[in-house]
């Protein structure tokens, strides 16, 4: 069967109202979180594959995503890059389709406009982009989380833990940000959640992230599943961490201002301001931010161009 671009396998007769998670690499995936989340998630659930671009080399440049070599029994086989679907049957009245994404680099508009028929053709009545980049979170407070929900008893739910923040970023993104204005448009629901990693590490898996995603979706879903041992692996990553900031006076220095911003933010939420120059921060740290977003936004413009 195929749907725009993408060849399904066989599948359920019957996929009910599915909910769809996607998480987009190399864009919005710093430390892997939205990937690891999705695996968890597709682990927790018993997924099964769904399909994939069927001709991925429409849309992927080859020198830039590098196919994978392997060899199974002794037998090469190359794995070229794509995006992949995965399904599984949920515990209540949705069942969930997964989407690893990877950034398009030529015909974006029909890429989107694949996932946008795939997306209607299951009638999926809930969209969520989950994912990670650098921010302005400190390793030594609980990571934040920015994005929103369309759904006004989804918002409250998060509003009430003050669990994510609206985003008031401006600035380089992806073809994929024209997914979401295209489903809000045909009145699909959509959610949003990029946690915000702390700007001075580069963990290749950050479980920390993993953890905070994963925290939330039960939340919203009631999955009840056992987080211990993603928790446990985040702690010794982060004391790691520590170690390392504690040997770095430069680093030392921005862990402060990143603390003074992240704690000043957070006391203006809760006296509900939620815009962080109505906070009490010293003009060095507001300019530090500034700098700050300012390099972030020049390293993802040079990073979607790997």
């Amino acid at each position: 069967m195929e749907i725009g671009a993408f060849k399904l396998e066989d599948f359920p007769d019957e996929i009910r109202q599915p909910h769809l998670f996607l998480t987009l690499r190399p864009w919005i995936d710093v430390g892997s979180v939205g990937t690891r989340s999705l695996n968890f998630l597709e682990q927790y659930l018993s997924s099964e594959s769904l399909g994939r671009l069927e001709k991925p080399g429409n849309f992927y440049d080859f020198t830039r995503y590098r196919p994978q070599l392997r060899r199974v029994s002794g037998v090469r086989q190359v794995d070229l890059p794509n995006t992949t679907l995965r399904y599984a049957k949920g515990p209540g009245d949705h069942d969930f389709i997964f989407v690893h994404a990877l950034e398009p680099h030529n015909q974006a508009e029909t890429f989107i406009e694949s996932l946008i028929e795939l997306i209607t053709r299951f009638k999926t009545s809930r969209y969520i982009q989950i994912g990670s980049m650098y921010g302005s979170s400190p390793h030594t407070r609980p990571l934040s989380v920015t994005g929103q929900a369309t759904e006004k008893i989804v918002q409250d739910q998060l509003d009430g833990l003050m669990a994510i923040r609206p985003s008031r970023y401006e600035g380089p993104t992806s073809i994929i940000a024209l997914l979401t204005e295209q489903l809000q448009s045909l009145d699909v629901d959509t959610l949003s959640m990029m946690v915000q990693l702390p700007p001075y590490i580069g963990l290749e898996e950050d479980r920390k992230g993993q953890e905070t995603v994963l925290k939330l979706l039960d939340v919203l879903y009631k999955f009840s599943y056992d987080l211990s041992d993603v928790h446990r692996q985040g702690n010794m990553q982060y004391r790691e961490i520590e170690k390392a900031v504690q040997a770095d006076p430069q680093t030392q220095s921005m862990v402060q201002r990143l603390e003074e911003a992240y704690d000043a933010n957070t006391a203006s939420s809760s006296s509900g301001t939620s815009d962080l120059e109505e906070s009490s921060l010293s003009p060095e740290v507001e300019q530090f931010l500034k700098d700050l977003e300012q390099t972030r936004g020049e390293d993802d413009t040079q990073r979607s161009g790997m």
